[in-house]
């Protein structure tokens, strides 16, 4: 374990002398009552001794009482947290691209569309029915070009796909002070299925679903009536605690940013009143970083770990709670219980110590810039072409003298790369 810098400090009590004495000399009255004198090319030489102490390695988060969302229950997954983080978290533009002029523009033409609304209800209404009856479906432009779904080219172009509506509403409620949020997920209906966008809006308290291009709102507590919308994530930060944002990325309760300055970090149990199971980060882990303490409640680092991956090229060690029903930790590598095969290595490992395994398959680990020496376990009876590969700083791997290797096991490593066999 690394050592952390402590000072061992004793009371100081400074006396100067009076003044008609020489200042070269100073009292230093200790803690323990005795008195010390020195003059000033002895204080000046003094060197306090640094004392090394033990880091405290944290401890796993606690679970508490708070439910775990169903990520299989789409609908009631995205209501949950909408009425749990309330109209607070629309207060952003989210991911879209605009300029100032652009966003003025559509905002002087809405202040005009809306003039005679009443209502946040009759203004979603009055800017929705615009956007349905004015901009057509398409994916291309006249000259063969492919649309821009940002929302100045909507609102100018009068063209765009699912994304592209989305956009132009939420810019036209936002200009409304309308509370509007953009949510990505899949439709299965009108014939259709695959990916689609729309809106979440709050209208005088009430929150509704709001698919501008299939002319469709729903009041969002009766989720049964938009039951072929299923929305995966929000283009918001629902809650923001605990040194952590917190969002819905691919139906989970997801830690999607951390701010601290320790090495280690430890994942929440909860945020919301409900159980935070996904971390997968969408921006980058503080440099300091080195290692994760994953609770029994998170079941996802997000689909292909794509997250963690790109974000978290530090860390190098990650601890699994021994309570975690399905993973566990062994060398700072993740595995599903019961499995030898890694499910997660970290980006930033320097020395990888692999559990043993019939084979090393092909693309065990790939495209890992951080990993420098690999250790093959025994009982790891053969390493079979491209197990390894596009792994630059790979240099050494330490394999049983047992264990079979291909000649392409070991691909786009390190020039210097060597095999050295182990008994």
């Amino acid at each position: 374990m690394k050592k952390l810098i402590t000072l061992s400090v004793f009371s100081l009590f400074v006396m100067l002398l009076p003044a008609q004495e020489k200042k070269e000399l100073m009292h230093i009255s200790l803690s323990t009552g005795e008195v010390v004198t020195y003059n000033v090319t002895e204080i000046n030489s003094i060197h306090f001794e640094v004392l090394a102490a033990e880091d405290k390695v944290p401890e796993f988060p606690a679970g508490d009482s708070s439910p775990k969302l169903n990520a299989y229950d789409a609908q009631a997954t995205a209501k949950s947290l909408l009425t749990s983080a309330g109209t607070a978290c629309t207060n952003t533009m989210g991911k879209i691209v605009i300029t100032t002029e652009e966003y003025n523009e559509i905002k002087k033409f809405t202040d005009d569309l809306v003039k005679n609304c009443a209502t946040q209800k009759d203004i979603h209404e009055t800017c929705f029915k615009w956007v349905y009856g004015n901009v057509k479906y398409g994916t291309e432009y006249s000259d063969g070009s492919y649309v821009n779904n940002d929302p100045y080219p909507v609102f100018t172009k009068k063209i765009a796909v699912c994304q592209g509506y989305s956009n132009l509403l939420f810019v036209m409620l936002h200009s409304q002070n309308v509370p509007v949020l953009i949510t990505n997920g899949f439709l299965n209906g009108y014939g259709v299925s695959g990916g689609h966008a729309w809106n979440y809006v709050n209208c005088d308290g009430v929150w509704y679903v709001s698919d501008p291009t299939n002319n469709g709102i729903f009041n969002m507590e009766s989720t049964s009536t938009y039951g072929h919308l299923f929305p995966q994530s929000f283009d918001v930060v629902l809650f923001k605690e605990q040194g952590c944002q917190f969002d819905l990325n691919e139906t989970h309760l997801n830690i999607s940013s951390v701010t601290t300055t320790s090495k280690y970090f430890v994942t929440p149990f909860s945020v919301g009143g409900y159980q935070v199971t996904s971390f997968n980060p969408t921006s980058n882990l503080p440099a300091n970083v080195r290692e994760l303490f994953i609770g029994k409640n998170i079941e996802t680092f997000g689909i292909n770990r794509v997250g963690l991956n790109y974000h978290g090229k530090n860390i190098e060690y990650i601890h699994v709670d021994p309570a975690h029903p399905t993973l566990c930790s062994n060398n700072g590598v993740v595995y599903e219980k019961g499995s030898n095969e890694p499910k997660y290595i970290p980006a930033g490992m320097k020395r990888m110590e692999l559990l043993p395994m019939e084979k090393i398959g092909k693309n065990l680990v790939y495209g890992h810039n951080g990993v420098e020496e690999v250790v093959i376990a025994e009982g790891t009876k053969s390493i079979e072409a491209w197990a390894f590969e596009n792994c630059p700083n790979l240099k050494v791997a330490y394999v049983p003298t047992t264990t079979t290797v291909d000649d392409k096991a070991f691909t786009g490593v390190h020039a210097d790369f060597k095999i050295i066999r182990t008994e």
